[in-house]
């Protein structure tokens, strides 16, 4: 498990630092509990408590990804694609859900997906769409610059030329207005 001072993902909130390892009560008649304290380093101010003994929630506790795998990752995403769902509510749980576990592959297939929709209709995503897409595009951005020591808009590029992306092919996905 990671120590004091380490880095992890940890789902939306991204990368944070783990400031301590702390016993804690939350209420009156909690039982004390050993709390992984987390501080997003893009959200100033948001610590987060992890109880140290949930493993399901210290399991969202991910190592930050280094150039290398970054690099692995984007080659690995060339070949896979999520499917577009046209049921809208089914399509938004499955985004929703993406963007929560913070999963940088999926946050990738997911981007890759909404921005070929929006390049196949001629009306462009609805506003719903283009929410969750510009959601991903945050936390790819947020994961990769702190891993790759690079502003989060210069992440965009990096994906681009990492994936041999034209400049026609990277155009802003459109909106419905």
């Amino acid at each position: 498990m990671p120590g004091k001072n380490d880095y992890v993902h940890y789902g939306a909130y991204g990368v944070c630092r783990v400031e301590d390892l702390r016993s804690m009560r939350f209420g009156p008649g909690e039982p004390l509990r050993e709390y992984y304290v987390l501080r997003s380093v893009d959200q100033h101010g948001a610590d987060i408590y992890v109880p140290a003994d949930n493993p399901a929630l210290t399991a969202r506790m991910r190592p930050v990804l280094s150039r290398e795998e970054i690099d692995r990752l984007l080659a690995g995403c060339r070949e896979e694609q999520l499917p577009w769902t046209e049921d809208r509510k089914q399509r938004l749980d499955t985004f929703r859900d993406i963007l929560r576990r913070g999963d940088e592959r999926e946050l990738l297939l997911l981007a890759r997906c909404l921005y070929q929709k929006s390049r196949e209709t001629a009306k462009g995503l609805s506003s719903t769409d283009a929410q969750i897409l510009k959601k991903a595009e945050s936390m790819i951005a947020q994961a990769f610059s702190f891993s790759l020591h690079i502003g989060t808009q210069q992440v965009g590029g990096y994906i681009r030329r990492k994936l041999g992306l034209t400049a026609e092919s990277s155009a802003p996905a459109r909106q419905q207005g």
